[in-house]
């Protein structure tokens, strides 16, 4: 028993660190009880490092998740924020002049089918009858009315792709996208006859690349209603996802022993969140414009206001990827010096217990 005493006591001797006159041959820096102490605390340390990091990186995504789900409920889903489209369509010069060339070639159509008491519709005839339909057209487009018929497409446009969207089976967004080009069209046959004069009767809406009888134009193939369905259902979680991902972004920097990889987490997130939204927003864009069946004024209609909605979504989030940017080099450029601090910290350790040194000393971690 006593042997055994002396051997634990012994055991326990060689455990022990003293401040000064440990000899040369003391037991190693890794079996001792504070080092073994920082050791389970290093590892602790970097599981909450992890967590953070993963929280952030999560968190991030979510937030931009939700901001992109808010942007598409004010500006598309949104009745009153679509209708400001029509502002910038009503304004927009080149759909002016696609418009009247449309118009001018198919109203040039419509009036040689008339009926002109034998008379022969070709030669100078024919040249006037364009020149007054241009110019009917180009005064039309400089009226109160343009715009009026403008927002009145907008809006025509969305009550027949968002107003039964998201709303289950058997409700549901229209398969293809489908324009309103009505109001437009009639207001320009109406201009058009009476610039002509000499009873002619057109009948504008017969023409498919003007919406045809109902003054519809159906992109055939765009395949866009359950993209609309899924949108109108997702835009309902976009404050969940926005707070969310900012409680869990600053749940990142409370729980991380390391915040730089949190801060540098959240940045990359960021970045992968809003180049993502981008993405599908372009897939989104260009499965609808490559349709063979979007031809003419509803081609350029259809481009224009998706060139519109892109520019907006690249507004609401351009602050958010250029925050990300900063966060994600000031959290690498943090993290490194932190690293190279620590590397300069272990060789001065080294060079405090040479071997020639009898005596070793305290190197106080800070």
């Amino acid at each position: 028993m006593a042997s055994r005493t002396g051997w634990a006591q012994r055991w326990r001797e060689r455990r022990r660190v003293q401040i000064d006159g440990i000899e040369g041959d003391a037991v190693p820096s890794r079996f001792r009880p504070e080092h073994q102490g920082r050791f389970s605390r290093g590892w602790w340390g970097l599981l909450r490092t992890i967590l953070a990091v993963l929280l952030a990186l999560t968190g991030a995504l979510a937030m931009v998740a939700g901001i992109s789900l808010q942007w598409l409920q004010d500006s598309v889903v949104d009745r009153d924020g679509f209708a400001k489209v029509s502002e910038e369509l009503a304004a927009d010069q080149s759909l002016q002049e696609e418009l009247v060339a449309t118009a001018l070639d198919n109203a040039s159509r419509s009036v040689q089918q008339q009926d002109l008491g034998g008379i022969p519709f070709g030669g100078s005839i024919l040249d006037i009858v364009d020149q007054r339909v241009a110019s009917g057209i180009q005064e039309y487009a400089g009226t109160e009315q343009y715009t009026d018929d403008w927002n009145q497409v907008v809006l025509t446009t969305h009550e027949l792709n968002l107003e039964n969207a998201g709303e289950g089976e058997g409700q549901g967004a229209p398969e293809d996208l489908e324009i309103g080009t009505g109001p437009v069209v009639d207001s320009i046959e109406h201009h058009i006859e009476d610039r002509i004069g000499f009873g002619v009767d057109l009948d504008l809406r017969s023409q498919e690349s003007l919406g045809g009888a109902d003054g519809i134009v159906v992109v055939g193939d765009s395949h866009t209603g359950p993209t609309f369905d899924t949108i109108v259902d997702a835009t309902r979680a976009a404050p969940y996802l926005l707070w969310g991902g900012v409680v869990a972004m600053g749940l990142a920097l409370l729980l991380g022993r390391h915040r730089e990889w949190a801060v540098a987490a959240a940045g990359a997130g960021l970045i992968v969140g809003v180049l993502y939204a981008r993405s599908q927003a372009d897939s989104l864009t260009t499965s609808v414009t490559s349709s063979p069946n979007l031809q003419d004024v509803g081609r350029t209609v259809v481009e224009r206001i998706f060139e519109i909605l892109l520019t907006g979504l690249d507004q609401a989030l351009t602050p958010y990827l250029w925050a990300g940017v900063a966060a994600l080099v000031v959290g690498l450029i943090a993290a490194a010096a932190r690293t190279l601090w620590h590397w300069g910290a272990d060789d001065g350790w080294e060079d405090a217990h040479t071997p020639g040194d009898g005596r070793r000393r305290r190197v106080v971690e800070v």
